[in-house]
């Protein structure tokens, strides 16, 4: 019939940057699938941390160099602006070549390199800032980002120069610990206990030290019917196990990285850990009670985080300094003893959750790339 078919229009592009912590990447990444069924998304990551993960989730990547500005030392300042110009010639060079309808950050010193580039050529710039006090990258860029997007709404009284839109979404989460809000708990025998000990990507020394010590203080009774699921560094996992072997435990796990986390917080009856954004949002997405220790930064964010959760009833807060075992084992002894308390902070942590958070973030993305097209 002489008539030839229409080329399949290429979908228009999104650039998505996440800094170097899980923190920043587990939202992006998130987000970047949603955004998937109606954007080629392309991820652009600061350095060479977590491009397996990247890869493993079938996303097309671009890594750029990056440095951070938290040391004074006059070299190393000169060495990081050295390699923000090199990031931002090298995302000017992709924001000219890929033509994006719009750039997405999580955060990041990449982040500021594609965001200065994007701006530059008058792409519309989204940021989202994952915990209450946000970094200094995201305090930067909310001067002048076409829209901001934070988790919590304490974040704006930190980021007194926004001059965009401002919305409160939540933050994205994995979509296995979204799956596993919907389900039922496992159903334990009477009497057993489940705690979930998290250090972060890093493990953290401190638990790995105070909470055996804690544990070894119950009486025998407490101990045949606790589980214990413990993340510790690498260098503690066979002295951890060593002391955990002694003490005639119902069930010990020790290792420094789990990944099935989502079903481990499923199980849990109480976890003890750092309160990054990330293990505070998941436990209030999936209900679990919890005993923050805020690993002590300079900024602070990780006791902001946790206050929040705190304020709501849905966890107890124990500064590091105060952190030992006989302290501990007030709180733990409390809270097992108390069933209806933890009920009670288990849905106090859900009035934090926004499991909505995903779709919200990616819709005012997509609303804010379609405007230019």
């Amino acid at each position: 019939m002489g008539t030839r078919m229409k080329q399949k229009a290429a979908k228009p592009t999104i650039l998505v940057a996440s800094g170097a912590s899980g923190g920043h990447l587990f939202p992006a990444l998130a987000v970047a699938q949603a955004l998937r069924p109606t954007f080629d998304v392309r991820v652009i990551l600061g350095g060479t941390k977590f491009v397996d993960i990247v890869q493993k989730a079938g996303l097309p990547f671009v890594r750029l160099p990056a440095a951070a500005f938290n040391d004074r030392g006059p070299l190393r300042l000169v060495w990081a602006f050295a390699k923000l110009l090199q990031g931002f010639l090298l995302a000017l060079n992709l924001v000219i070549r890929t033509k994006p309808v719009c750039v997405f950050g999580t955060g990041g010193y990449a982040t500021v390199a594609l965001m200065l580039a994007a701006k530059l050529r008058g792409v519309p710039t989204v940021i989202h800032e994952q915990n209450v006090l946000p970094g200094r990258a995201n305090r930067f860029l909310s001067r002048i980002a076409s829209v901001v997007m934070v988790t919590f709404e304490e974040s704006l009284q930190y980021m007194p120069g926004v001059s965009g839109r401002v919305v409160v979404t939540g933050t994205p989460l994995r979509e296995d610990i979204l799956v596993l809000a919907n389900q039922d708990k496992p159903v334990r025998k009477a009497g057993e206990f489940c705690l979930l000990v998290l250090g972060g990507s890093q493990g953290a020394r401190i638990l790995g030290e105070v909470i055996p010590e804690m544990v070894a203080t119950m009486s025998e009774a407490e101990r045949a019917t606790l589980h214990i699921v413990q993340q510790v560094r690498p260098d503690e996992v066979q002295r951890v196990t060593g002391v955990y072997a002694k003490l005639g435990l119902a069930s010990v796990v020790v290792k420094p990285f789990f990944d099935n986390l989502p079903e481990l917080y499923s199980r849990a009856d109480l976890v003890i850990g750092r309160s990054g954004v990330g293990t505070v949002l998941e436990c209030a997405t999936l209900g679990v009670p919890a005993i923050y220790v805020p690993l002590e930064l300079a900024d602070g964010h990780q006791k902001l985080n946790a206050g929040v959760a705190e304020k709501v009833g849905a966890a107890v807060v124990v500064e590091q300094t105060n952190f030992t075992p006989a302290n501990l084992m007030v709180h733990v002894r409390s809270l097992r003893n108390d069933p209806a308390r933890l009920e009670a902070m288990s849905n106090a942590a859900k009035t934090l959750a926004k499991p909505d958070a995903t779709d919200a973030v990616a819709r005012v993305i997509g609303e804010t790339a379609l405007r230019v097209q």
